[in-house]
């Protein structure tokens, strides 16, 4: 199998997942209490089609003999700015949030209220996140230069995999005090795909088990970035029309869920570039010698 048998996949599931989220949101949504009022048929048609093309991508990818085996430096525009600019996304939400938290907390104080696990969660989050801007617009220094520091620091190429982490933890808490609605469900597996994404690359960055990295690269990514758009774009649109947006989710989260998305198909489709398909170990390794 070929790795554009994935990207056909994808391409066919968001044709048709990306409207029909569009139409739920635009004709279905109960503002008020955000729950779709008749979407039963679109739902089951929105699930299947998305975990159709998860299962599909994942099956391809692990059968493909065109993933890459290993990372060698990269000179790409397209993901060195949309790198960046996810990067900047990051850094200003999380500073935003450290204000906002740091706020309720002071709030909290003065009411001689309980402080609130979610604020102090909230404000970790934030640091790390600053942290995984910071990681990321290193990358798309290598992007832009044509070098790898992700390789030289892998400690530091992990730091967006544990903004990932920390934020499915704060997703979990957020979610467990509210009634749970669709948009948080798609919020939460797409948060999952893509910190599953972000592991994957920290460790081609690093060159550690490359094969299986490459190949988790795609069947991770695709089905990540389909469920970034499919949540990201219509509540965006919702948002520019003054419409209620349903799910926790912040607008500026939305954006980065865009941004990221933007940035891992740039990488997606650089990767094609890397050395892939049936590069020997033998031949790995004599590289590896040669570079040190």
């Amino acid at each position: 199998m070929s790795i554009k048998h994935a990207w056909i996949v994808f391409c066919a599931a968001l044709a048709v997942a990306l409207p029909v989220r569009l139409y739920q949101l635009l004709a279905l949504l109960d503002e008020d209490t955000g729950f779709l009022n008749g979407g039963t048929v679109s739902t089951v048609v929105l699930v299947a089609v998305m975990l159709a093309a998860f299962v599909a991508c994942l099956i391809i990818s692990a059968k493909s003999k065109d993933t890459p085996v290993r990372y060698a430096p990269l000179q790409s525009a397209p993901c060195a700015i949309l790198s960046g600019l996810t990067g900047v996304l990051i850094l200003f939400d999380s500073i935003q949030s450290i204000f906002a938290n740091n706020q309720r907390l002071a709030e909290a104080a003065n009411e001689e209220k309980n402080i609130m696990p979610i604020y102090v969660v909230g404000i970790f989050l934030a640091v790390v996140g600053i942290a995984a801007a910071i990681s990321l617009l290193l990358t798309a220094y290598g992007f832009g230069t044509g070098g790898n520091p992700m390789g030289k620091h892998p400690l530091v190429a992990l730091l967006p995999s544990l903004w990932g982490c920390v934020s499915l933890i704060y997703l979990f808490i957020s979610y467990t005090a509210v009634v749970n609605v669709s948009e948080n469900v798609y919020d939460m597996f797409s948060m999952v795909l893509l910190l599953l994404f972000l592991f994957a690359q920290s460790k081609l960055f690093a060159g550690i088990e490359g094969w299986k990295s490459g190949r988790l690269l795609y069947g991770m990514g695709l089905p990540a970035i389909l469920l970034s758009l499919v949540t990201s774009v219509p509540t965006l649109l919702m948002a520019v029309m003054g419409r209620t947006v349903p799910g926790l989710l912040t607008n500026s989260m939305h954006l980065v869920n865009l941004a990221m998305a933007g940035y891992m198909v740039a990488f997606l489709l650089a990767a094609r570039h890397l050395p892939q398909g049936e590069w020997s170990l033998s031949a790995a390794a004599e590289t590896l010698k040669e570079e040190e």
